[in-house]
């Protein structure tokens, strides 16, 4: 049974009558909710198809009728068991609604067909329609007019040969311009830029040293002169008050040939000691002979040489023979140019040790014929020579007399002597120039190490032995004047 209960208690007296107190608008509700149903799909009707407004009104859960609510629980299990097909039904409803109010809107976009464009996959062309691709409904696309493939394929050649224009540079002057981190520093992209103020002609280039920054660099050997170049044909003092970059540079490069050609006459001039040896005879017939033995014992020395092993006093002594012999030179087959030093050096420590003993029947003859020839023999300059045997000469001395002041420290003045004898040997053969920086050197390098005092006993044993001509040199190195009568004494305690 229906549970009714009033809202409001007793029934307003406009709601008495006839047919149970209903009123013409609760026959009127009745109909809409009937109607409702309806449309709805709802099983509220009855099964002879024409049922009464109460049982139509009886399939509802909840019933507000003039100020009454009623409650029916008859039709729950119905409801609850037809409510899943009535979503289904209203999802189909509002699916086939929007479909066609998406086709009203897009009918126009058909480019040309005669049915509107879909959503739907792609399918066939039909007969009868206009050319394109329809689906099974009749809706599609139809296919583009033959001209737009032509101007899209011209349009990017066009955009291509532009690129290429921009990046490589290869334009005229004006127009737009790519941005300079998007061209290539290929120098046809630099010419499109312009010139510094006052600047002659030239072109922009790349700088790696600057990491890519472009600079402006001038054409020196251009005949058009600009006002303001630096590198232009007026060689007047700049605004600066400075000379012009072309004066200076053509300043640099007198100067650095006045330089050069100073160098070779000194590389030509030979040192006090020079003393070339007598020419000897070799016959024509055995000339080609001969020069093949000199090479052969430079060959030998190279592979010493790269094998690690010193050359010998014998070594340079049959290399000095058989160049006399055949009286010609090996200077054009001695490479590279440390290889010729280094023979050279080795020949100078083997002349000073024979000049230290004081004696010309060593393997080598007399040293400064020996040095001399072996000058001529590998193509070393004279004046080249001279400096070698100069600051080898200054290196024997400091050894020596470093020796020397350490044995008279220890007590053997004996030893310190025979050290002291080897230096007249070397510099009665190789006297060194007076005032020369290398004693200087040498001077500066033996005051820490030795004290005045020392210093000035070891002059005072030096010339005790007969020092003689060599006194001068020594005493330099030692850090005094050169004697006149009587050596510095030491000062009192």
């Amino acid at each position: 049974a229906a549970l009714v209960c009033c809202t409001a208690g007793a029934p307003p007296a406009w709601a008495a009558g006839s047919d149970g107190g209903r009123h013409s608008r609760s026959k009127l509700r009745d109909k809409e909710d009937r109607y409702e149903r309806e449309q709805n799909g709802g099983s509220g009707s009855s099964a002879s198809g024409g049922g009464s407004g109460d049982s139509d009104s009886g399939a509802q859960l909840v019933k507000m009728d003039d100020g009454q609510l009623t409650l029916n629980f008859k039709g729950v299990k119905q409801e609850v068991a037809g409510l899943g097909g009535r979503i289904k039904r209203a999802h189909k409803r509002a699916t086939k609604s929007l479909k066609k109010k998406v086709d009203s809107t897009v009918s126009g976009l058909n480019n040309g067909g005669n049915r509107p464009v879909s959503g739907r996959s792609l399918g066939t062309s039909r007969p009868g329609q206009a050319g394109g691709s329809y689906g099974g409904g009749g809706y599609g696309h139809t296919a583009q007019a033959p001209w737009v493939g032509s101007v899209l394929g011209w349009a990017g050649v066009l955009f291509i040969a532009w690129a290429v224009i921009q990046v490589f540079g290869l334009g005229g002057p004006g127009g737009f311009q790519l941005p300079k981190s998007l061209r290539l520093g290929l120098g046809g992209g630099g010419r499109r830029r312009k010139k510094p103020r006052g600047s002659g002609p030239g072109r922009w280039v790349s700088d790696r040293l600057l990491g890519g920054r472009e600079v402006w660099v001038e054409d020196a050997f251009s005949s058009k002169v600009t006002r303001g170049n630096a590198l232009g044909d007026d060689l007047t003092i700049s605004r600066s008050g400075g000379l012009s970059e072309k004066v200076a540079i053509e300043r640099r490069k007198e100067e650095a040939k006045v330089a050069k050609v100073k160098a070779a006459a000194d590389d030509a001039m030979p040192p006090p000691w020079w003393d070339p040896p007598s020419l000897g005879y070799c016959p024509p017939s055995q000339r080609d002979e001969r020069v093949t033995a000199a090479r052969a014992v430079l060959a030998r020395c190279g592979a010493k040489r790269v094998g690690g092993a010193e050359y010998t006093d014998d070594d340079l002594a049959e290399l000095r023979e058989a160049c006399a012999a055949a009286g010609s030179s090996v200077a054009d087959r001695v490479r590279p140019e440390t290889a010729r030093v280094g023979i050279y050096k080795a020949g100078v420590e083997f002349a000073l040790d024979a000049a230290a003993r004081r004696t010309s029947t060593s393997t080598i003859g007399p040293p400064a014929q020996f040095l001399t020839g072996l000058s001529d023999d590998i193509g070393v300059a004279p004046g080249k020579a001279g400096r070698t045997v100069t600051a080898a000469v200054a290196a024997r001395i400091r050894a020596e007399l470093l020796q020397a002041g350490a044995q008279r420290r220890q007590g053997d003045d004996g030893g310190a002597m025979m050290t002291l004898d080897g230096i007249i040997g070397v510099v009665s053969c190789f006297p060194p120039a007076s005032h020369s920086a290398e004693l200087e050197m040498v001077a500066d390098g033996l005051a820490p190490r030795l004290s005045r005092e020392e210093r000035a006993a070891l002059l005072e044993m030096f010339m005790s032995i007969g020092g003689g001509d060599a006194a001068g040199a020594v005493a330099e190195a030692l850090g005094f004047p050169p004697p006149t009568s009587a050596p510095p004494s030491a000062p009192s305690p």
